[in-house]
């Protein structure tokens, strides 16, 4: 059977949205936070991406034979799940080092802003690499050698 299989990562940052799946530019389905789906697709080139919102991923183009299973898996743009806990965890020593032991931490909302950036990016100018799509190679395939 010629199968792609598409595998979401665990990121609490899209955690409570779907993502839909498009094969050759229709939709054939959506995938919630670490889920794993199967789509049956004919012989040949096909081109896949993912959408969520506005944002989306680059398309990518998978070439399916006879009997060949693909496996590609779906995450969020690089660094995503650190990048948020990090802004937090930097207003949080700026608000507990500021009132509660009166220690000027100001450098911080400049950290903060120059941290928060980097995520506005992908939602703006960089929307269509929001999403990443990363061909795993089948380790269940056995290479025959002549």
């Amino acid at each position: 059977m010629r199968k792609i299989r598409v595998e979401r990562n665990s990121e609490w940052n899209n955690k409570a949205r779907a993502i839909g799946i498009y094969i050759d530019g229709e939709k054939v389905g959506t995938i919630n936070d670490g889920e794993t789906q199967e789509y049956e697709l004919e012989n040949g080139k096909h081109e896949i991406f993912a959408k969520i919102d506005w944002c989306s991923s680059p398309k990518i183009e998978l070439n399916i034979a006879q009997n060949e299973s693909k496996t590609i898996k779906l995450s969020g743009f690089k660094y995503s799940k650190w990048i948020f806990p990090a802004l937090l965890g930097i207003m949080l020593f700026y608000y507990l080092g500021n009132y509660a032991l009166n220690i000027d931490l100001n450098f911080l909302i400049w950290i903060f802003g120059i941290g928060f950036l980097y995520p506005l990016y992908y939602i703006t100018f960089g929307k269509n690499r929001y999403l990443i799509f990363t061909e795993k190679e089948d380790k269940n395939v056995l290479k025959q050698t002549i």
